[in-house]
């Protein structure tokens, strides 16, 4: 190997290198994906002096290398889905020798972000906002405790120092109790004056500082912020290998080899860098402006992860889907950029169709079952168009939507994307590859072909009855009602609704009903909640019907003729409106609701085996309470 370990340096000087630019990441890098949790253990381990491994660097000094390949900064204001980019620098051959990060980038970047910049996560139970909105997504700083430690006995990661990535308001909020905490703001370690020594580091900034605050008294903080100026500052603790190999083939590999420990360097984010370097252009902006158009584009509002992209390009070129080098080198990567225009038109045609099918970025489970359609649509002529170029096309193109939406509704109910994607990806492309020149989507060839498989798509009499049950707000309701109304304007906006109105459910509601007064069985009936909650009592209303129902009893929203919906609309014709007939309304309907499911797909007789679990695109975060 041509290289050697190098004297180590501080935190300091590594902070002081990435603002000076003698620190970049190549294209190969992945990119930034540690939590704030990740980041406060990571600063927790240095402060009690626990290794944090050698990092790992590629001293370039190259002009080839600095002319044809890509680098960038460090990203130093990460925010969740809206800055996770690195910003790109061109170098070239004036520019100065500098080291590319190998293997370290990603505590590299948290000790950035906790010392000198900000992290912005989504809080939970609060939806994404379209574009970076900083009062949903506030920006954080990293602050350390200097009252208290951790109570261990509380702290699942057995972590001894309280850091934690605080708001702005959250710490002005913390500064109106001070007997509680402290919190010492990490930016601050790097603006106090440079001294070395145990005494000089006491007196000349320890001291000064607790003093200010009213903390000199207290030992702990003493210590602790002594410790912290001393391990970000004064100890070398940054070891790291040098390669000065100008060989590209074999850092490749060095990054591979290494690039195994942490957190987990999933092979897809490899793969994109590797596809980035092979890329004449900019491939990552490429891909963020496909993904924020989609993103914020009103019509569509899909969050795409870049992975999706990736395999959807493998799919859509007629390559292995799976995620292997071998499908990104440069002649893969060559193929991928000669269509990527057609490519992203696909991708945006399919997506704008998905949206009025009537599934929502909520209700999408999982977008991996998007591909099989998008491949349809790219390969797809009708006469010499393709037929993503015209499949939204309201006058055009009927059927082909109408038995595309039936087999993307039963996916997602039958979650069949779940598991092994790969491989039911590869198999669905033969079978539509083998019927391209048919005049319809094959959906009977693709029920056929995973007949008795644990992809079968048939659904049996025990699967609908679990359906019907399911309830309002879950991921499933939307595609299930699509499936069972397919009739409903694709140029609409439609939203789930009670038909006799939740409000009237309520126990203080039932209550004041005289008619459930004197029967207590069917004062339950009216009070179960898997009953007036599910499919029976739900339905899907346009904008302006979703107004205008608001608490409205059933029958009189009904009798509005400006309403234009009937008893046979609700498939309950000859049973009464009136809440006081809820019970036969909802058996009715239920019954009404099974028989057309059945009729909407493939039935058998039972299920020969059973099924995977969905394929969820739900991101998960973590939100520690003060």
């Amino acid at each position: 190997m041509a290289g050697e370990y190098e004297k180590a340096i501080s935190i300091k000087d590594a902070i002081d290198g990435i603002n000076n630019r003698d620190y970049l990441l190549p294209a190969i890098q992945r990119k930034f994906v540690w939590s704030s949790q990740q980041i406060c253990v990571l600063f927790d381990s240095i402060m009690r002096g626990y290794p944090i491994n050698t990092f790992m660097m590629w001293e370039i000094r190259s002009d080839q290398i600095k002319n044809e390949y890509k680098f960038y900064e460090f990203l130093k204001f990460y925010c969740q889905r809206f800055n996770e980019d690195n910003p790109y620098i061109k170098t070239s051959a004036s520019f100065k020798d500098f080291k590319a990060i190998i293997d370290g980038q990603q505590r590299l970047t948290s000790l950035y972000i906790g010392l000198y910049s900000t992290y912005a996560y989504k809080q939970p139970r609060v939806w994404w906002p379209s574009t970076r909105d900083d009062s949903v997504l506030p920006p954080r700083k990293l602050y350390l405790d200097l009252m208290q430690p951790v109570n261990s006995e509380d702290d699942e990661l057995l972590m001894y120092y309280n850091f934690r990535f605080l708001t702005e308001q959250q710490y002005q909020d913390s500064m109106l109790a001070p007997q509680k905490h402290h919190w010492f703001c990490l930016h601050r370690i790097l603006e106090l004056p440079q001294v070395e020594g145990d005494d000089h580091i006491r007196n000349k900034v320890v001291r000064p500082y607790l003093e200010s605050v009213k903390l000199d008294k207290k030992e702990y903080a003493q210590d602790t912020l002594k410790q912290l100026y001393d391990v970000i500052r004064c100890q070398e603790i940054i070891h790291y290998f040098n390669e000065t190999s100008q060989e590209i083939d074999h850092v490749l590999d060095i990054f591979i080899r290494t690039n195994s420990g942490g957190t987990k360097l999933d092979f897809s984010d490899l793969l994109m860098s590797i596809a980035v370097a092979n890329w004449d252009g900019d491939f990552r902006k490429e891909l963020e402006d496909l993904i924020t158009h989609i993103h914020q584009n009103m019509d569509m509002g899909f969050y795409l992860e870049r992975d999706w992209i990736l395999k959807t390009c493998l799919m859509l070129t007629d390559a292995d889907v799976r995620f292997k080098v071998k499908n990104f080198k440069a002649k893969e990567v060559a193929r991928i950029q000669k269509e990527w225009n057609e490519i992203k038109d696909c991708i945006k045609a399919t997506f704008l169709l998905i949206r009025r099918f009537g599934i929502n970025p909520q209700s999408l489970t999982s977008k991996n079952a998007v591909i099989p359609i998008c491949y349809f649509l790219y390969r797809k002529h009708i006469g010499d168009v393709l037929l993503y170029q015209q499949i939204n096309n309201l006058a055009k193109c009927h059927d082909y939507r109408s038995t595309i939406s039936q087999w993307f509704y039963m996916v997602l109910l039958k979650g069949a994307f779940g598991g092994q994607a790969d491989a039911i990806l590869t198999s669905m492309r033969i079978v539509i590859e083998e019927n391209l020149a048919a005049d319809a989507f094959p959906l009977p060839q693709i029920i056929d072909h995973y007949k008795a498989t644990n992809k079968d798509l048939r659904f049996d009499e025990d699967y609908v009855d679990s359906l019907l049950e399911i309830q309002y707000g879950e991921g499933k309701c939307r595609a299930l009602l699509h499936l069972l109304f397919p009739e409903m304007n694709p140029t609409e906006v439609f939203h789930i609704d009670h038909l006799h109105p939740k409000s009237m459910f309520e126990k203080a509601s039932l209550k004041k009903q005289n008619f459930l007064q004197a029967d207590s069985e069917l004062f339950l009936f009216y009070s179960d909640e898997r009953r007036w909650n599910s499919i029976s009592n739900l339905h899907l209303l346009n904008h302006s019907q979703n107004i205008s129902k608001n608490d409205r009893p059933l029958k009189d929203w009904a009798a509005d003729k400006n309403v234009n919906l009937t008893a046979r609309d609700f498939l309950v014709d000859g049973v009464s409106l009136e809440f006081t007939d809820f019970k036969a309304f909802y058996e009715r309907r239920r019954s009404a609701l099974k028989e057309k499911l059945k009729s909407r797909v493939f039935m058998s007789s039972a299920l020969p085996v059973a099924l995977e679990p969905e394929d969820s695109d739900e991101e998960i975060v973590e939100e520690k309470v003060l």
